[in-house]
């Protein structure tokens, strides 16, 4: 586990290598990519805080299940304290990928500085295009594995919902919770006892957090249509400075071929000389 200091002098050296690349950007008149750039390195820094806090809802939620009274079903209680740890591992997992992704950012924008030091413009877009598309590769998988973290929020919560409407009608019967939890039908039960609304209570950051994980996703299709304007951008300017070169040098080729057809042209009042000594 990462110490404050740790922390502290990771941020530093973070900051000072932004720092040296967007005002690099904008001295290249590169004002718009350098506003994707870090408005794709914002997203990536906001979303590990949100998974941060959700990893400590779902800590909130490990420890109600440890408080659940004695008589509630043991197979409940562990059943949902494994499941609450399980999507718990998995939210810490997909906080990990961004740190990933964040690091990369960083490391492409101190390369990028570095490429522009030692060989120019050209070598810095060329080290932006290939730090961007190993983004967009990572940010893929995190995507994928986004979607496969919310779909087990769905399932988790769909499977609370229904062992606390077990729980409500049948009160403690851990037969029947056991077949539920087991994948299995329940049995008709005639008696009707008071429930237990704890499963509910449980359930809520777990059904906030399958809404949270909708945004998510939504927030990383919009990173990568930053990534791919970015990526055009860096095309177009490449192009428009490769425009710029041939032009000039088409010019000069003109001035060549100009200064040529002039020296192979005679002189007027030379041409006039010989034509006279010639009719006379």
């Amino acid at each position: 586990m990462e110490t404050a200091e740790q922390n502290t002098k990771q941020v530093m050296e973070e900051n000072d290598a932004l720092k040296q690349f967007m005002e690099l950007l904008n001295q290249q008149n590169m004002k718009e990519q350098s506003q994707d750039f870090m408005g794709i390195f914002w997203y990536v820094a906001g979303m590990q805080v949100q998974l941060s806090a959700m990893v400590d809802e779902l800590q909130g939620v490990r420890e109600q299940l440890s408080q659940m009274q004695e008589s509630q079903p043991k197979s409940v209680k562990e059943n949902l304290m494994d499941k609450a740890a399980h999507i718990q591992e998995k939210v810490t997992s997909l906080s990990e990928r961004l740190s990933a992704v964040r690091n990369r950012l960083v490391e492409t924008a101190a390369q990028a500085v570095s490429a522009f030091k030692e060989k120019g413009k050209a070598e810095m877009c060329k080290v932006l295009q290939k730090g961007i598309s190993g983004v967009k590769s990572m940010l893929s998988d995190y995507r994928e594995r986004l979607v496969d973290v919310m779909t087990d929020f769905e399932k988790t919560a769909n499977q609370i919902d229904s062992i606390g409407d077990e729980l409500k009608q049948i009160g403690n019967s851990v037969s029947n919770v056991g077949r539920l939890l087991a994948g299995k039908g329940t049995k008709e039960v005639s008696d009707e006892k008071p429930g237990v609304g704890l499963t509910r209570a449980i359930n809520t950051p777990v059904k906030k957090a399958v809404e949270n994980l909708r945004k998510k996703i939504d927030a990383a299709d919009q990173a990568f249509e930053k990534l791919d304007r970015l990526s055009d951008r860096l095309d177009a300017g490449k192009e428009a400075e490769k425009g710029g070169r041939v032009s000039v040098k088409d010019k000069l080729s003109q001035m060549k071929e100009k200064v040529g057809q002039q020296k192979k042209a005679p002189e007027p009042d030379k041409a006039k000389a010989k034509s006279k000594e010639e009719s006379l």
